[in-house]
């Protein structure tokens, strides 16, 4: 009997399976069949939009108070030479500070903290350091192509190949990498401005930073190779330190910090004279046609690429569609680059007055907008539904869209894209495209 039971609740799993089978759908089709024959959904995959793409430069980019700051030159072979500079505030670490009867200085450094690196790690560089002789200011904004007097003097000039890993020895103590550049190198000039403040611009950071402006550091541009590295200024190994001694003590030392109330910032230049030709035809000597082969981005201020969807209201030719979502596809254009792709991208509308605002896209978040490179696609994309269903639906002008470096003040990565219809070695299904999946609506 249980035998005979077994054989019945097997034949009737097998019925089930069957007629599954036999009524598999599409997963487009699901529910289709409970909705009136006029409602049917259908749904369709584009990947037919036509896009305008070129590169432009960028005017500049804030560089005031960012978390890392950077410094170094370098070459590449298609964008050129690019040059990172700085120039930062110092505060006092006591205020009302007295050195001494008879205070002889013994040196003065300046110590950057290492953060990361860009570019040839193996490149010497030569880094240069002056006084500054115009003030900057916490509460105001500088851009990266600002730049600030100084004096004439120079304080200090290094060339070294910068070490990350490497731990300094300094007597008993051992610390985490650093550069360390020696301000005395020609002349004890700033030790002694220092040691002989007035005692009302020691009172305070206020009095203090309108007595000694700041430092201005720069490197000397590459001429070919080079690297740029990113310090952390608020790390607490960043500081000028003066050491001395005096009719009373040896072995003494002051600290002047470099804290989140300093007013500091970055300054970038551009030699696109040394790009590849390429390039500056599409960029420098402004031929966008060249935009269908390969687009351009640069962070430091300075490439952008310009894109605009100029017949995307053509998909409401045939009646009005839903759009269920819409990525842009942007792949890398170079197979082995020299220099590291960027790390990730950003899209940004631009407005009438030149200005640009973020997407509503982006509102739900990094993971959902995208930007980021996707190794497994060799490119980058970004998840644009509502901005593309707003671009059908509205009356407005339409100025275009911008691709930027994703913290272009902060990095100096760089990156080709393929362009609409780009040329060999790149595979043409390896270009930039917009891929629309839709629902007409009757």
């Amino acid at each position: 009997m249980i035998k005979k039971l077994s054989w019945l609740f097997a034949g009737i799993i097998l019925v089930m399976v069957f007629n599954m089978a036999g009524c598999k759908q599409d997963d487009n089709d699901l529910g289709i069949d409970i909705q009136p024959p006029n409602d049917k959904l259908n749904v369709f995959s584009s990947d037919t939009a036509t896009i305008l793409a070129y590169s432009t430069l960028v005017d500049s980019v804030k560089t005031d108070e960012t978390s890392v700051t950077l410094l170094g030159s370098l070459v590449d072979p298609v964008f050129g030479r690019s040059t990172a500079s700085f120039y930062t505030q110092l505060r006092l670490s006591k205020t009302a500070y007295d050195f001494g009867s008879t205070p002889y200085p013994d040196s003065i450094v300046l110590t950057l903290d290492y953060d990361d690196i860009y570019g040839d790690t193996l490149a010497p560089m030569t880094i240069r350091v002056y006084e500054m002789s115009e003030r900057i200011f916490i509460d105001s904004m500088y851009y990266s192509n600002h730049s600030v007097a100084y004096e004439s003097d120079l304080l200090a000039e290094k060339t070294f190949t910068p070490d990350l890993s490497t731990d300094v020895i300094i007597g008993e103590d051992t610390l985490d990498p650093h550069l360390r550049i020696n301000l005395g190198q020609f002349s004890f000039s700033l030790a002694e401005k220092l040691m002989n403040a007035p005692a009302d611009s020691m009172a305070s950071n206020a009095s203090f930073i309108n007595y000694f402006y700041g430092l201005y550091v720069t490197a000397e541009p590459a001429t070919a190779g080079g690297s740029i590295v990113y310090f952390n200024l608020l790390s607490e190994l960043s500081e000028m330190t003066l050491y001395y001694h005096n009719g009373e003590d040896d072995s003494l030392r002051f600290s002047y910090l470099i804290n989140s109330n300093c007013a500091r910032f970055s300054h970038f230049d551009h030699d696109y004279s040394l790009g590849s030709p390429e390039f500056k035809a599409q960029v420098i000597d402004g031929d966008t046609t060249l935009g269908k082969s390969v687009c351009y981005v640069q962070a430091l201020g300075g490439v952008k690429t310009y894109i605009r969807f100029p017949n995307i209201k053509n998909y409401y030719n045939n009646g009005k569609i839903a759009v269920n979502e819409a990525r842009f596809f942007l792949q890398a254009y170079e197979q082995n680059p020299e220099l590291a792709r960027a790390a990730s991208l950003i899209m940004v509308k631009r407005n009438g007055d030149g200005s640009y605002s973020i997407l509503n896209d982006q509102l739900d978040g990094d993971s959902y907008f995208g930007g980021f490179y996707d190794e497994s696609k060799g490119g980058y994309w970004f998840r644009i539904t509502s901005t593309v269903q707003e671009l059908m639906r509205s009356d407005s002008t339409d100025y275009g869209y911008e691709i930027y470096l994703s913290g272009g003040s902060i990095n100096s990565e760089r990156v080709l894209l393929s362009g609409t219809n780009p040329q060999s070695p790149v595979d043409a299904e390896d270009r930039m495209n917009l891929v629309i999946t839709y629902t007409t609506l009757n």
